[in-house]
């Protein structure tokens, strides 16, 4: 009777530690690459960090690094850059994706846009930096073909580097590129979720595509747009390739996004303090817009 006590114990005791030890690999791997990291990052903030100047100078400075990134005009106008930027990419994004996936989803055209929707999703299968050096490539002053089009219209060619505003068109048209496709195809998953049924009975009751898209549509996929939304806007926040590879942040700053002012602070100038300051800033920016974005969401569904 003992023994029979023991073994059930013993098997009582591995079934409530099984859940453990397979979560286990994954708490540990988490916490070594992002935990810890986030840590030393605030300890690194805290400190007189400049890796132009010997390790004997090194000392705790407190909030001085918060101080002077908040100070920095270049990197207040950055913050305001990356905003402006998520909205306008977010927003095209899931309006053109909304678009595409609702033209492939029509039955009556799919058959004909099979090989469409392969050719639409090829800007996710590129890296960003070789989608990034393409558009550069396209967007030259002088060679480039986008400019040859203009031209060939009538029109004066664009300065597409050189030029504040042309720069940040460029920059949202790239990105728009290559992650509309990661939209569409999420919405059409989403569009393919909604019960023909539904249509048909108002169809009969006299409604027309437009009624039974915002009546009926958009309703049933709101949670799928809310997952596109809330990815693109965690990814749009994190631009960083396509602005070093196009731009490099000109003309002047007016392009440069808190990723890159970050990279350059750290690592241009030297300043670890003060870039790993940016850095925590960038990560409560980034959990203020995520909570206030899935707080307006909530309400709606209320």
């Amino acid at each position: 009777m003992i023994v029979k006590a023991d073994t059930g114990q013993a098997k009582k005791f591995s079934e409530r530690m099984l859940p453990y030890i397979f979560i286990g690999p994954a708490v540990i791997l988490i916490t070594l690459l992002a935990i810890v990291p986030l840590f030393y990052s605030v300890y690194i903030s805290l400190l007189n960090y400049n890796l132009s100047l010997p390790s004997t100078m090194i000392k705790f400075a407190g909030l001085e690094n918060y101080r002077y990134m908040f100070s920095n005009g270049p990197f207040m106008k950055s913050i305001v850059w990356t905003l402006v930027f998520t909205f306008f990419t977010v927003s095209l994004n899931v309006t053109l994706g909304m678009v595409l996936a609702l033209i492939l989803n029509n039955e009556k055209i799919s058959r004909q846009t099979r090989i469409f929707k392969s050719l639409f999703i090829l800007p996710m299968m590129l890296a960003p930096v070789v989608s990034t050096t393409m558009w550069k490539i396209m967007f030259g002053a002088i060679y480039g073909p986008i400019n040859y089009i203009i031209e060939s219209l009538g029109l004066k060619a664009v300065a597409w580097t050189g030029e504040t505003l042309p720069a940040k068109i460029a920059v949202i048209m790239i990105d728009v590129w290559g992650s509309t496709p990661f939209c569409m195809l999420i919405l059409i998953a989403a569009l393919q979720t909604v019960p023909k049924d539904i249509y048909e009975s108002a169809y009969i009751d006299g409604a027309n595509r437009v009624n039974t898209f915002f009546k009926i549509t958009l309703p049933l996929i709101r949670n799928f747009i809310a997952l596109v939304v809330s990815l693109r806007v965690m990814d749009a926040l994190k631009i960083f390739d396509s602005i070093m590879i196009l731009t490099d942040g000109g003309p002047g700053d007016t392009t440069e996004t808190m990723g890159t002012m970050i990279y350059k602070t750290a690592f241009r100038y030297m300043n670890v303090g003060a870039g790993s300051a940016g850095a925590i800033i960038f990560f409560a920016i980034i959990v203020v817009v995520t909570l206030v974005f899935l707080k307006v969401l909530r309400n709606d569904r209320q």
